[in-house]
């Protein structure tokens, strides 16, 4: 990795035949590292914190899971309750969101609980992702809808203030946008938390952006062909569309239109790239918004000069990519000086995964699972005590000689007894 970029490139493929994913210098095109063992379908790769890294076969109901700086996947089997759709976790990897078919499952990754189960689609889910700040999380799907949920309210176990006592235990989502007429196939969340913007794509040719504070549509570009992906850069004044064709679009927001809806030719500073020969797949903006990473079913990615619009590099795959993403490496990556994770390194996980439970229990208490580096017993002074002094005793008194010295104790503290009530109390009497 080139010092003067702190970003990687996290990529991978359908065909699975070097590897499942592939961590790559953007500024060279070195390859880095890789994770292997079959593949990931697409919309499932995402991060446990700073420590894993989890993704979902295409055909199997489980997960494919590796710690940050291990090349191999871990022996711990992760089932799911069916092929996975759609997967993501909260920033701070607490919670996980497995979609499959148009249920969303919830679980706590500290103890692998089904928390939830919640279904307001009608049709399969095709994407999941968490804002920013993990207070509120997205869905879209084949249905059309992209739904907003808010975590407290799905995880509450009594009624929070302002909702409905009756949806307890059946949390509604806070925002249904239903304005796309064909299946969502790709959505994104600028930062800032509940002041970020949401932005999907659909099949039905349209472009489409929301407040998360209001609830309200904020743009609606129509292009003339399906569109498959979409990324926005961290100030949100720049989005990329991919199209079904291999062209990217690139909207310009620093002078946004008068008009909620608008067409693709109304949008002033726009333009195209030209490179794929198929469908983009998937696209990631680098943090400083320089370069722009396209991954196609042409199993190719391109790394594009925003501000000449150039292809500088390509990089060649097996099958049709299905995971791309611009990344700050987590420590553990780095842990071998930036060569391939590496089992000797000293750096260590801060928590550990454990296996996903099958079913919930409505009326369990909430819990946690606290975990060290060093899993040490706690235990209080008393009870300890308890369990050292009586065992103390025993040793003492099995032994003949200490037998005698207590014998002999005994005596020296009767004869003070009767000394000090002799002499003592009798003359302060």
């Amino acid at each position: 990795m080139s010092g003067k970029n702190c970003e990687v490139l996290l990529t991978g493929d359908s065909s699975g035949q070097m590897y499942n994913l592939a961590v790559w210098d953007p500024d060279t095109g070195t390859f880095l590292s890789s994770f292997k063992g079959g593949s990931s379908a697409p919309h499932t790769c995402t991060f446990v914190g700073n420590d894993y890294i989890l993704s979902a076969p295409p055909e199997k109901p489980l997960l494919n899971a590796w710690q940050i700086n291990r090349n191999e996947q871990m022996s711990l089997r992760m089932f799911t309750p069916g092929k996975v759709n759609a997967m993501t976790t909260s920033p701070r990897g607490h919670y996980i969101l497995i979609a499959v078919q148009e249920q969303i499952s919830v679980y706590q990754m500290s103890t692998g609980r089904l928390w939830c189960v919640v279904s307001s689609h009608y049709q399969p889910v095709t994407c999941l992702t968490f804002t920013s700040d993990g207070s509120h999380f997205i869905s879209a799907g084949a249905d059309g809808q992209v739904l907003c949920w808010s975590l407290a309210t799905v995880l509450s176990r009594r009624t929070l203030p302002g909702l409905p006592s009756g949806q307890v235990g059946k949390p509604e989502p806070k925002w249904s946008w239903r304005e796309h007429a064909l299946p969502v196939t790709d959505i994104a969340i600028t930062a800032g938390g509940l002041q970020g913007k949401v932005f999907s794509v659909s099949q039905d040719q349209t472009c489409k952006a929301y407040c998360i504070v209001s609830g309200q549509i904020l743009l609606s570009v129509a292009f003339k062909i399906g569109l498959t992906a979409v990324t926005t850069s961290i100030n949100c004044d720049l989005v990329c569309v991919g199209a079904e064709n291999g062209d990217i679009f690139q909207l310009s927001l620093r002078s946004p239109p008068r008009t909620v809806a608008v067409t693709s030719e109304n949008m002033g500073e726009s333009s195209t790239l030209k490179g794929h020969k198929s469908a983009i797949t998937a696209l990631s903006l680098s943090l400083d918004g320089s370069q722009l990473a396209s991954g196609s079913s042409d199993k190719s990615v391109k790394l594009w000069h925003m501000k000449s619009g150039q292809c500088v590099r390509t990089i060649e795959h097996k099958g049709a990519i299905t995971c791309l993403q611009y990344l700050i490496p987590p420590p553990g990556l780095l842990a071998a000086g930036g060569g391939p994770p590496s089992s000797g390194s000293s750096w260590q996980p801060a928590r550990k995964l454990v296996p996903l439970l099958k079913g919930s229990d409505p009326n369990e208490a909430f819990k946690v699972n606290l975990l060290s580096k060093e899993d040490k017993a706690i235990e209080r002074y008393q009870s300890r005590q308890d369990e050292v002094l009586p065992s103390q005793m025993q040793e003492s008194t099995s032994n003949p000689e200490n037998e005698g010295k207590l014998k002999e104790l005994m005596e020296i503290n009767h004869e003070l007894y009767t000394f000090s009530l002799k002499h003592i109390l009798h003359k302060s009497v």
